[in-house]
């Protein structure tokens, strides 16, 4: 059963599952750019602890999962995040748009032109999300729980097949629930985003990060 994740104020260099605040890159670890050459911020800083224990990973201990995405102030940027099922878009994320780094614990770092006010997680009530109970009309006229939550299924705002089958859903974020000077993190405040991780541990690709909105 998925479980809602709501957020309280922490200190930004805090070892806990937050959004935002400071990383925990080694620095043998460049930080991530996108293929425009600009740097990515950082998002989501998740101990392999706490996902190995909420999510029965098998991610090497003491370690970090940091996910970045494109973000800017200035131009837009929502069709570079964005994924709804279609491959193209999949390959442009993949190409570094968005990134999900695994890594060792290393000093407070942020190179981004941003930082984000950290918010760790808290777990809040249970969900029940059974929309294959439904047919596709009657889906269609449901209204889909966009907030945030951690485990089971995905509460995808656009529902295709997304053709994920190696990955396993992790968690998914609404922009609203970011802090407020940062709540168009994903372009739109009503924007979704979504952690995949790969089903078989691979260095070169260990998860997936794309943003849906309505």
């Amino acid at each position: 059963m998925s479980v809602e994740i709501t957020y309280k104020d922490v200190e930004n260099e805090s070892i806990v599952p937050r959004l935002g605040g400071y990383s925990f890159l080694p620095p043998n670890i460049d930080w991530p750019l996108n293929p425009n050459g600009e740097k990515l911020i950082l998002i989501l800083s998740l101990p392999t602890n706490f996902l190995n224990k909420a999510l029965n990973f098998n991610l090497p201990k003491e370690h970090f999962l940091s996910v970045f995405t494109t973000y800017n102030k200035n131009d837009y940027f929502l069709d570079l995040i964005t994924f709804h099922g279609d491959k193209d878009e999949l390959e442009n994320i993949k190409q570094g748009f968005t990134k999900v780094l695994l890594h060792k614990t290393g000093e407070n770092r942020n190179e981004s032109n941003f930082l984000i006010p950290a918010q760790e997680f808290i777990y809040g009530d249970k969900l029940k999300l059974n929309y294959e109970e439904f047919d596709g009309k009657n889906l269609d006229d449901m209204e889909i729980y966009c907030g945030s939550l951690i485990g089971n299924k995905a509460s995808l705002l656009q529902k295709e097949d997304l053709g994920l089958d190696n990955y396993q859903f992790c968690l998914q974020i609404y922009g609203g629930d970011f802090p407020e000077e940062f709540r168009d993190i994903f372009s739109l405040s009503d924007s979704t985003g979504y952690l995949f991780l790969n089903k078989n541990y691979n260095e070169n690709d260990i998860g997936v990060f794309f943003t849906q909105c309505t």
